[in-house]
């Protein structure tokens, strides 16, 4: 039975196989990891056979999508374990990974798990949830890994918003999946990040964003996070419903007013 599936989406088949066995080398127990890797595909033969299964390897081969959430969602229907983790070609994980993540909570609960990816002095947004990991039952709720309306870019934005809108986050900076993320020189710049990274792409997955945002939010959800906001006494907790809060459109006045007053009580 498998504890862990690991889903990787890639257009990059080489770097994924070599990602894969730095992925299973470097975890405790790599027999009980389901490692599952979806392609973009551009040869026919691959395409017409679909899969290929040896022991806990799977490989799923799809005609060609633009970014990663396409992928991840059709290798995410293959998932058996109560841990599911998004590997990506430019994510490496510190030794027995594995273990250290099924330790770190209940898996057959609704959560999703934040780790360190080693971008947080160049990224300060701290409500940002890095590396995806969820259980299954988290998966299975929202019915995707990854909002099937992106492509790419934003995709993890709204998967941080709507963990946080849930309240189902656990912080475990203590775990670390290395970003090898090209923008801060780890890793080299190719065409396929550029493709993603361009104006066009980041306006539009922000009107996705926003759209998603006003359509998944509502007064109960409103009025939950305001009782977080006031009474969360983790200055990093309280900033996490200010964001939820304000990106959905609550009125950034009262929010800084109620501040204020909560600060005077106290």
């Amino acid at each position: 039975m498998f504890k862990i599936s690991c889903i990787h989406p890639t257009c990059r088949p080489k770097l994924a196989k070599e990602t894969r066995s730095k992925w299973l080398k470097l975890a405790k127990n790599p027999s009980k990891i389901e490692y599952i890797t979806c392609y973009d595909s551009f040869v026919e033969e691959e395409i017409k056979q679909k899969i290929k299964k040896k022991d806990n390897l799977i490989e799923i081969y799809e005609p060609y999508s633009f970014g990663i959430v396409k992928k991840c969602n059709k290798a995410a229907t293959f998932a058996k374990g109560d841990c599911i983790i998004v590997a990506t070609d430019d994510t490496i994980p510190e030794k027995n990974w594995d273990e250290k993540v099924l330790k770190a909570a209940d898996w057959s609960k609704e959560i999703v798990l934040n780790t360190r990816d080693g971008t947080e002095l160049a990224d300060k947004r701290l409500y940002m949830v890095k590396t995806v990991i969820l259980s299954k039952k988290r998966y299975q709720k929202l019915g995707y890994i990854l909002h099937p309306d992106f492509a790419h870019v934003y995709c993890d934005n709204f998967h941080s918003w709507i963990s946080h809108r849930d309240n189902v986050v656990i912080q475990r900076k203590d775990i670390f999946f290395e970003h090898l993320h090209p923008s801060i020189g780890k890793s080299k710049i190719d065409k396929f990040y550029l493709e993603a990274s361009t104006k066009k792409e980041y306006d539009k997955g922000e009107n996705i964003f926003q759209r998603l945002v006003k359509k998944n939010f509502n007064k109960n959800n409103e009025k939950e996070l305001l009782e977080r906001f006031k009474s969360d006494e983790n200055a990093t907790e309280k900033y996490i419903a200010a964001f939820v809060l304000l990106t959905s459109g609550f009125n950034e006045k009262k929010l800084t007013d109620l501040l204020k007053t909560n600060s005077t009580l106290n």
